[in-house]
């Protein structure tokens, strides 16, 4: 359906300000107030990573920090909901096993795939957990929580361990997804691959060196090393084209994106966010710059819409927004203090 001008600028500042927050890191901050990222470019980090199958997007999470610094400083307001994600969490360990508390760094990745024309979802789905737990007796706590709903299936040397979910779960007790069949894989003594049958055979056939995630979208989402969630990926055309915002212009400012990356981490004063859109030209990203400036300007014929608290968050988001253009890329930052974060703990 086709949508008008505010309509498109709000979806897309909408889309701005949900993606930022969703996977950011710990920044320096310049005297001007931009922030500076130091790039990993480092061959030797591709290295450390656990293995992760080829992916079109991926994402690392230092759990440790984002389970004891990150979500008590987000909810420090709230200690009923703090109380409830901690439930969340012990309710997925009851269930399969996992308990997300024996991590340290979990990495992510997704393909994006194309069923059919005009249609790209998200599949291929794995996580890789890397911790001080043992690996093998996880997996056995998993398969005595499934109460017999699981089945056993090999794929080279490796078991793969497939519980029958088939309902909206919490990933690890922190990440609201739908499952089919959730599997599991025991890597090595301290590894264990999570996500869909697929993701999971091939984080195994990684693991024996074959298709492995690429080098270069490993350092694309390590840029900031100190980050608590970082994050790239490759934008596939499918995934932009024929968009239908109501605006030509904006929808081909959002068709020229080609990769993306950013990072999530804490500061004094609360959480500090940092997406970069990166396009194929400098002309593409100065259009995109642009247009998103100027949907910035915009936001207050729309914000006005939201009430209360709503509102008040929101104008505090697009007055922290800031956009700027270097190159082939466009980077948003966003800085949320502690006191935002507890509104919108609250109000959403």
């Amino acid at each position: 359906m086709k949508r008008n001008l505010f309509a498109s600028a709000l979806t897309l500042l909408a889309a701005i300000i949900v993606i930022v927050p969703a996977a950011n890191a710990k920044t320096n901050r310049q005297a001007s107030g931009t922030t500076k990222v130091k790039p990993a470019t480092d061959t030797a980090v591709a290295a450390q990573i656990v293995p992760l199958p080829a992916s079109d997007a991926v994402m690392f999470v230092d759990v440790r920090r984002l389970l004891t610094e990150a979500m008590p400083r987000a909810l420090a307001s709230d200690p009923a909901k703090l109380a409830q994600v901690n439930a969340e969490i012990d309710n997925f360990k009851a269930r399969t096993g996992i308990d997300a508390r024996a991590f340290e760094r979990i990495a992510v990745g997704a393909r994006f795939v194309s069923p059919s024309a005009g249609v790209t979802k998200i599949d291929h789905v794995v996580a890789v957990a890397n911790g001080t737990f043992n690996a093998g007796a996880l997996a056995a706590a998993g398969r005595l929580a499934s109460k017999g709903k699981y089945q056993e299936v090999k794929h080279g040397a490796k078991t793969i361990n497939v519980y029958s979910l088939n309902e909206q779960v919490k990933l690890f007790g922190l990440l609201n997804v739908r499952i089919s069949d959730l599997a599991t894989a025991v890597l090595d003594a301290n590894t264990l691959a999570v996500g869909d049958p697929a993701g999971v055979r091939a984080a195994i056939d990684a693991q024996a060196g074959s298709n492995r995630v690429s080098p270069e979208m490993v350092m694309l989402a390590r840029r900031n090393p100190n980050a608590i969630v970082g994050f790239g990926g490759s934008v596939p055309p499918a995934l932009t084209q024929n968009l239908d915002l109501g605006n030509e212009e904006i929808a081909k400012s959002i068709a020229s994106i080609r990769e993306f990356y950013g990072s999530l981490g804490t500061t004094n004063d609360g959480f500090d966010m940092l997406t970069v859109l990166r396009t194929a030209t400098a002309g593409d990203a100065k259009n995109l710059s642009d247009t998103l400036a100027a949907l910035k300007q915009l936001a207050p014929l729309f914000l006005s819409q939201l009430s209360g608290d709503k509102g008040k968050l929101a104008q505090s988001a697009i007055d922290s927004l800031k956009v700027t253009a270097q190159g082939t890329e466009v980077q948003l930052s966003l800085a949320l203090a502690q006191t935002d974060i507890a509104t919108m703990v609250r109000v959403f």
